[in-house]
């Protein structure tokens, strides 16, 4: 079903709603995991491995977590995920409360909740081109977007580091009831989201599709390519980063102010949420994508020279707004670039490759960490981001050869091969 009226409908603000509640679920979960993990052991590699037991499924499961999504009914799809993400953080919680918890356990749960999030996120993707006509994608994108960053980081973050002041229960008590209020929400969403195509019997061809038509459009895959680099640095920063901004860490903070660390990250990222547009007109699509490589770049070259959190929340700050800048626009790209029968499989199959690299960011940054200490990471990942210049003037070059083919910007759907 799609939209034929300008305004957002009833079936956006529904999934924009589920999408605030998830991610302030996912905020909460987020913020304590690292936090707990720390307070059950000191080695930096253990600390580092529960954030890739919650990465691992999408390196194991995007690909055939694309095809579901493109066989199934989407909205509900979404709806058992969030059902599942409840019952797994109130695990955490029950764990927590009979002190059964070990790295061990906290690992097995994150590795569940980030199976949900694999299979909700993709979903997600999806879902927004038969919400909203064509011509709103990046609006629509840039809206889910931004209150994804908002309740995630701006609000999940600082609120779970308060509940974890009060009490260790509580940060997975407010997760657990806002994966159980995001379900709820998606019921909202009227009439069936799964797609009308004819069904191949064999899961490996539906997953062939999807790479296949990944990798022959030069844009997408290059792209897809350089997330992959940003994306290991940026999951080898986190995992970390709790070892290096928590006291007796470099930075000293106390744990509600590591959560307001994070806000810096977020309050980017909505800054780029509303500044992606004129940005887009003023510059073109290219700065944007340059912005996020000297903002990754800078989130991790500060912090290897300077123990000064102002500075480093600053550089989170400007990595927080050429996320997003990247984010909304190669969303908006693939949106319109690929048919809603294969956005699923191809969703996959970007994601595969894209973020198939955060668990391997996490276990790198934990051994280098454990054997050069955390100085080494972060000024390893800023030297990689800079070799991101090179594919980036290949896009630039792309961009600019549909632009003189077709005269329009490749923010057409029909520039981009």
């Amino acid at each position: 079903m799609r939209m034929t009226h300008q305004r957002f409908g009833r079936e956006f603000w529904a999934l924009w709603m589920a999408t605030a509640l998830s991610n302030l679920g996912d905020g909460l979960f987020k913020f304590a995991l690292p936090l707990l993990a720390a307070k059950l052991t000191h080695s930096p590699a253990l600390v580092a491995s529960v954030s890739l037991a919650l990465t691992l499924p999408w390196l194991l499961f995007a690909l055939p977590v694309g095809v579901i999504v493109d066989r199934l009914d989407r909205k509900r799809i979404m709806v058992v995920v969030n059902l599942v993400r409840t019952a797994a953080v109130g695990v955490l919680a029950f764990a927590q409360q009979l002190d059964w918890l070990s790295v061990f356990v906290l690992g097995f749960l994150a590795f569940l909740v980030g199976t949900c999030e694999t299979v909700s996120d993709t979903s997600s993707g999806a879902l927004v081109p038969s919400v909203v006509n064509r011509d709103q994608l990046e609006q629509a994108n840039a809206r889910i977007y931004s209150v994804e960053t908002i309740m995630n980081k701006f609000i999940g973050g600082p609120l779970g580091g308060y509940l974890l002041a009060i009490g260790l229960l509580l940060p997975a008590l407010g997760s657990a009831v806002s994966f159980l209020a995001a379900a709820v929400a998606l019921l909202l969403m009227r009439g069936h989201f799964s797609v009308e195509r004819k069904q191949s019997a064999s899961i490996w061809r539906d997953v062939s599709e999807g790479v296949r038509f990944l990798w022959t459009n030069q844009l997408l895959r290059t792209l897809a390519i350089m997330v992959a680099i940003m994306a290991s640095c940026w999951s080898a920063f986190f995992s970390i980063l709790v070892l290096y901004a928590v006291a007796p860490g470099p930075l000293g903070l106390q744990e509600y102010q590591y959560g307001l660390l994070l806000t810096s990250l977020a309050a980017g990222s909505v800054a780029g949420s509303l500044l992606v547009s004129p940005l887009q007109r003023l510059f073109g699509r290219g700065a944007l994508l340059g912005l996020d490589i000297i903002g990754t770049f800078a989130m991790l070259f500060v912090p290897g020279v300077w123990a000064n959190v102002w500075l480093v929340g600053a550089a989170m700050f400007l990595a927080g707004m050429g996320g997003t800048t990247w984010v909304v626009a190669v969303n908006s790209i693939r949106q319109r670039v690929v048919p809603n029968e294969l956005l699923g499989r191809v969703y996959g199959a970007y994601r595969l490759i894209s973020w198939g690299t955060l668990p391997i960011g996490a276990f790198l940054a934990g051994i280098v960490a454990e054997l050069a200490g955390l100085h080494v990471v972060f000024l390893g990942g800023a030297i990689l981001n800079l070799f991101l210049v090179f594919p980036l003037i290949s896009v630039l070059r792309e961009e600019k050869r549909q632009t003189e083919q077709s005269g329009r910007s490749v923010s057409s759907p029909n520039l981009v091969p």
